[in-house]
């Protein structure tokens, strides 16, 4: 019972966080001040202020891209647009991706939302569970047909797919080189934790191809002539050795029908 009053709780801060000046929901008359008015309107000012903070942590590149004044101000919009619907606002921002590219003073930036996007996913892969020290049932490899094998990648791990440098745009801010890559170059980013980090690598046609199929839940035989039809040229093998030396699976299983 103590639960679900919290839960309730949790919610009614929340409506009232989101509300509009003027007066309260009936939500927040369950919260828990002497001066219920005054007091939200200073948790919802303070809320804002972190969501901003929180807002420039994960999404580092976008911010350095931005400046800081402009970031501040698409949390701003961003709040109204998409307000907070947790309690722990480090996951406020997650719609910014999507939210950017409709944003007409961004337009000549047409790259920054899979950049947004790109940030996200490390901001998500960096807060996922623990990856483990090897994959289970490796074994399983040389007992069963790979149309009969499931795949699993670690925690966190996501395909950004772009139509822009979307990875070397990443690597040219983290690293502080003021290059400028070439817009004409498609990319496919690669996010997964390693260790207690995240991750970004770069993937090829073969490569997405078969990590599309085993994010989909499909077989290892499935994303193997994917694999093979996106990229005459792929290397099984070679993408296993790579896999494992980078830590990017959780497991391999028999395929549940």
């Amino acid at each position: 019972m103590s639960r679900f009053i919290e839960a309730e709780r949790q919610r009614g801060l929340m409506a009232a966080l989101r509300h509009a000046e003027g007066g309260l929901p009936v939500a927040a008359v369950a919260l828990p001040a002497a001066d219920r008015l005054a007091g939200l309107r200073a948790y919802r000012a303070n809320a804002q202020a972190i969501a901003q903070r929180a807002l420039i942590a994960a999404y580092p590149t976008v911010s350095r891209l931005l400046g800081d004044e402009p970031m501040k101000a698409l949390a701003r919009d961003l709040w109204r647009a998409h307000p907070p619907v947790r309690g722990d606002l480090a996951w406020f921002g997650a719609e910014l991706g999507g939210w950017i590219a409709g944003v007409a003073e961004l337009a000549e930036w047409p790259w920054l939302a899979d950049v947004a996007r790109l940030d996200w996913a490390l901001h998500r892969a960096q807060f996922a569970a623990d990856p483990p020290d090897l994959p289970e049932g490796l074994p399983l490899l040389a007992e069963l047909d790979p149309r009969q094998l499931a795949v699993v990648f670690v925690p966190g791990a996501a395909c950004i797919v772009s139509a822009w440098p979307v990875h070397a745009i990443w690597d040219a801010q983290v690293r502080a080189t003021g290059e400028a890559p070439d817009p004409g170059v498609a990319e496919t980013a690669w996010v997964w934790r390693r260790g207690h980090g995240a991750c970004v690598s770069t993937l090829g046609p073969g490569e997405l191809a078969l990590h599309q199929v085993l994010l989909a839940g499909d077989s290892l035989g499935l994303a193997w002539e994917s694999a093979s039809a996106a990229d005459p040229d792929f290397d099984f093998r070679a993408w296993l050795t790579r896999a494992l030396r980078e830590g990017w699976l959780a497991g391999i299983h028999p395929l549940t029908s």
